[in-house]
C-alpha cells in the first residue's frame, strides 16, 4: 500500500487571503430557523445566518425547483460550519476507509475524522472494528497511521488493550480501589461496510447505510467493487476551500473550460448524464464514439485503460467513466478498469482536509507492469487534480469576498441541483425529516432522473 503526499497551495497573489476561523464557542444549535420559528436560540445567530437559513428553506420546499446554488455565505459562515458538522457529519456516514485496507489480524488504520480520532481495526476473530482512537484513561491518541498489533498500547501511560478494544492491562491501577481492568474498553463506534468500503457514524442515530444506498447498489453491481483494493493514497492534505465547494466541482460541465486535453478530448462534458436518489447521485459521460477501442474479444471500450477492462462490464459500462457521489463525502470516479475514492472532510468554514485512494480491481496485481500502471493512474489523477486545484481555492476565495451572489445552473448541474437541495434538508428544514415536505417539494429532492436533453445512446445505468 503506498502513500503519496502532497501540497495542496491556493494561486500566489499580493492580496493578503482573509482568514476564515471558526469561533472559540461554537454556538449552540437552533431548531429550524424559518421566519416562522424564530426562537431565542435562532436569534441568537448572527442576521447573516439566519437569512442562510432562510435561503435554505426555500430550497428544501421546494426541491430547488429554481435551479440556484446555495447562498456565498453557506461557504464562509463559521456558524453554517458548526451545524454542518452536527447536523450532517457527525450525524450521517462517512467514508472513513476500505476493508481491505485491514485485512489481516491485527491491522489497522487511524485517521481524522471531523476533529475525532477513529481507528478501524481487524480482530483476532476476523471481526473488522471501528473504535474511538482514544485511550480512556487520559485521552492519549492510541494509534498513529497504519500497520499490524497484536497489541494496542497507548504510548503514553501504556496501557494496553486487545484487537477488540478491551483494556488488557493498566499499569498501577491496581492500587486504585474500585478500578476494574475487565470493566474499561475502547470506545466503539457504529459502522457499515458497504461495497468494500468503510463508513462510521459518529453520533450513532444515522438510518442504516444499506437502506440510504439501495437504490443505488444495483447501478453499479456488475463492478463487484467489493473485490476490488485500495492500491495507493493520495494524501493532498489541508485545502483552501469548504467542502461544498469540492461537491459543486464534481460536475462535468466544466471539462471544456479546465480539462480540455485531460477529459473534454475524450469525453466531452456537454454528453454527461445523470440520476440522483435521496442521499447520492450518479452522473456518466461517454468517450467519443470514433476514439473507442476493441477488447480482444471484439467488445468497445473507452480509449486509454491503464489496466484491463474488467469481464461482465456492458457496453455503456466499458464506454463511459462514472462518478458515485454518496453524500456527504463519498465520490467514486470509476471506469471500467480502475477508479478513485476521493475524501473530503470539513476542517473549518471554506477549508477542508482532502484524500484519495487509487482503486483497482485485486485482479488488476498479477498483471507484470502492475506497479508501471499503478504509476501512470496515480499521476493522471494528480495532473487533473492539480488543473482543478487552483480553481477550487479562487471560487473559495470569491466566495468569501462579498462580491459573490447566488447562481443559476445549466441543465449540466443536477449533481449541484441535487447537492445544495440536500445540505438545505439538512440545515434548514430538519422537520421535514418527521413527516411530508410542504406544497410543491418531493420526498427526494429534485427529479430523480435528470434527461435534460442529455439522453444515453445505449442503456443508463
Amino acid at each position: 500500500m503506498e502513500t503519496h503526499h502532497r501540497t495542496t497551495r491556493a494561486p500566489e497573489t499580493s492580496e493578503r487571503r482573509p482568514e476564515l476561523t471558526t469561533p472559540e464557542r461554537p454556538p449552540k444549535l437552533p431548531p429550524p430557523c424559518g421566519k416562522d420559528a424564530m426562537t431565542p436560540d435562532a436569534r441568537s445567530l448572527s442576521s447573516a445566518t439566519r437569512a442562510t437559513l432562510e435561503a435554505m428553506e426555500a430550497v428544501a420546499a421546494d426541491g430547488n425547483a429554481d435551479w440556484l446554488t446555495l447562498p456565498p455565505d453557506a461557504y464562509c459562515n463559521p456558524e453554517i460550519h458548526t451545524l454542518e458538522r452536527e447536523r450532517i457529519f457527525r450525524a450521517g456516514w462517512l467514508a472513513l476507509g476500505r476493508a481491505d485496507e485491514v485485512a489481516e489480524p491485527g491491522a489497522y488504520l487511524a485517521r481524522e475524522v471531523v476533529g475525532e480520532p477513529v481507528v478501524m481495526v481487524r480482530g483476532g476473530d476476523g471481526a473488522l472494528r471501528v473504535f474511538s482512537n482514544i485511550c480512556r484513561h487520559r485521552w492519549m491518541k492510541v494509534l498513529d497511521g497504519r500497520g499490524r498489533k497484536a497489541v494496542v498500547t497507548c504510548p503514553y501511560h501504556a496501557w494496553a488493550y486487545g484487537l477488540d478494544g478491551r483494556l488488557r492491562s493498566a499499569p498501577g491501577m491496581e492500587r486504585r480501589p474500585g478500578f476494574e481492568t475487565a470493566s474499561v474498553r475502547l470506545r466503539e463506534l457504529r459502522h457499515e461496510v458497504w461495497q468494500g468500503f468503510v463508513y462510521v457514524n459518529l453520533d450513532g442515530a444515522a438510518d442504516p447505510l444499506g437502506g440510504r444506498l439501495a437504490d443505488l447498489a444495483p447501478r453499479i453491481a456488475a463492478y463487484r467493487l467489493e473485490d476490488w483494493i485500495a492500491a495507493a493514497t493520495v494524501v493532498c492534505g489541508e485545502v483552501p476551500w469548504d467542502w461544498k465547494v469540492m461537491q459543486d466541482n464534481g460536475e462535468c460541465y466544466h471539462h471544456e473550460g479546465l480539462h480540455p486535453r485531460t477529459f473534454q478530448d475524450v469525453f466531452p462534458g456537454e454528453r454527461a448524464g445523470g440520476t440522483a436518489g435521496k442521499d447520492w447521485t450518479l452522473l456518466w459521460t461517454p468517450a467519443r464514439e470514433e476514439l473507442l477501442e476493441t477488447t480482444a474479444s471484439g467488445e468497445p471500450v473507452m480509449p486509454g485503460c491503464f489496466f484491463e477492462p474488467l469481464p461482465g462490464l456492458d457496453d455503456f459500462q466499458r464506454t463511459h467513466f462514472l462518478l458515485v457521489y454518496a453524500l456527504p463525502n463519498f465520490f467514486i470516479y470509476l471506469q471500467p478498469d480502475c477508479g478513485l475514492l476521493v475524501r473530503v472532510l470539513p476542517l473549518a468554514a471554506g477549508r477542508s482536509d482532502m484524500e484519495a485512494d487509487i482503486l483497482v480491481p485485486r485482479r488488476a496485481q498479477a498483471l507484470p507492469d502492475y506497479a508501471e500502471r499503478l504509476a501512470r493512474f496515480t499521476a493522471f489523477f494528480n495532473r487533473f487534480n492539480d488543473e482543478d486545484t487552483p480553481v477550487n481555492a479562487a471560487v473559495q476565495k470569491a466566495l468569501a469576498s462579498g462580491r459573490a451572489h447566488r447562481a443559476r445552473l445549466s441543465h449540466l448541474e443536477s449533481h449541484n441541483r441535487h447537492v445544495a437541495w440536500w445540505v438545505a434538508d439538512k440545515l434548514a428544514v430538519p422537520r421535514y425529516d418527521a413527516g411530508a415536505p410542504s406544497s410543491g417539494s418531493t420526498r427526494n429532492g429534485p427529479d430523480a432522473a435528470t434527461g435534460d436533453g442529455v439522453a444515453a445512446t445505449v442503456s443508463a445505468p
